[in-house]
């Protein structure tokens, strides 16, 4: 287990109003308790879902179905019987565990602790506490690949709360008319600074591997596109389209939840039939276009629950994806001036 000041340190080696205020001084003054008070209020918001170490793979996709997440905190007991917890583990962990198992009949019956390590974040545990800074969160979601973390309190008497990148972004919706001019900027100028920033993360020399769009068509099975983005990790969603390159659809690792043995055979269909039979309806993707701000990305997320926005051109044409990482990331960019 690591604190989230371990953790840094390891791994450093709709329009707004025009205001007085700029995100800076907003973030500089805000701690994990501040957004716990305002997006998880209540007990009943606060409530973990998770699964002992134990625990199989079928039950893992079955509990993330039914509790509408992407994550789950996994626990092992000690010789008081009091929850101890390892690690989380995400859908995007069981994607590439199933990868690696896609012709065993018994892969349901696996233990989740295989999944385990499957990504670096949930390789270890990195907790924080309700007095840990916003700015430090915000970095470790957008600066060190992490998506969510266990906020632990000081005296260890009160149960773990899981923060996740989206609980930040809805904080600092409901705080946008503090957060000054960087709500202005455009789809263009964000994708590019989150790809520079994206490059010093990885240690890349440029961008390519991102700025080549991966996509799949309507014709490729969905085994083939969760294989795709199991040996990617540069990919956590592929978008799909039609014959004329034409965003008809998504399908990412959430797209798991609920899978079980009966339901194996659906990975052989086309993905668009395979989502149907998930889902039951097709669900459209969420786009924006070049002239949304950052505003309005943000109400996007918030309000459509979305996990990530396709930027596409007038033709439906994919140009690039925007995720709740990059979002976060730009409030931390030294480059704009308020």
């Amino acid at each position: 287990m690591a604190t989230l000041q371990q953790a840094q340190q390891e791994q450093t080696g709709l329009g707004s109003r025009k205001s007085n205020h700029c995100h800076p001084s907003f973030i500089a003054t805000k701690t994990i308790a501040n957004v716990l008070a305002n997006v998880k209020p209540t007990a009943s918001n606060r409530q973990l879902a998770d699964l002992p170490i134990s625990a199989t793979v079928e039950q893992a996709f079955d509990l993330l179905l039914a509790e509408d997440i992407l994550s789950l905190p996994v626990y092992r007991l000690d010789d008081q019987q009091k929850k101890v917890y390892v690690t989380i583990i995400s859908v995007l962990d069981l994607m590439r565990l199933l990868s690696q198992h896609a012709t065993d009949a018994d892969f349901f019956q696996h233990s989740i602790k295989e999944a385990i390590g499957q990504t670096e974040e949930s390789s270890r545990l990195v907790t924080v506490q309700y007095s840990d800074s916003l700015k430090d969160v915000l970095s470790l979601f957008s600066e060190h690949g992490g998506h969510r973390v266990l906020v632990s309190s000081k005296d260890g008497q009160q149960p773990p709360i899981l923060l996740s990148q989206m609980d930040v972004v809805r904080y600092l919706q409901a705080h946008n008319h503090q957060l000054g001019a960087i709500l202005n900027e455009n789809v263009p100028a964000l994708v590019e600074k989150a790809s520079l920033r994206r490059q010093k993360r990885l240690h890349l020399q440029n961008d390519q591997q991102q700025q080549q769009q991966h996509l799949v068509t309507f014709k490729t099975t969905a085994i083939k596109a969760f294989e795709q983005m199991a040996h990617d990790p540069f990919i956590s969603a592929l978008p799909i389209v039609d014959d004329e390159d034409c965003l008809v659809g998504d399908i990412s690792p959430q797209d798991l939840r609920g899978l079980n043995k009966a339901r194996l055979q659906d990975l052989s269909k086309p993905v668009l039939m395979f989502l149907k039979s998930s889902h039951g309806d097709l669900v459209a993707p969420h786009t924006c276009h070049d002239r949304f701000t950052l505003s309005q990305i943000m109400a996007a997320f918030v309000l459509r629950k979305a996990s990530r926005l396709w930027w596409t051109d007038q033709d439906e044409h994919v140009i690039s994806v925007i995720t709740l990482t990059d979002v976060l990331g730009s409030f931390l960019d030294d480059s704009f001036i308020c």
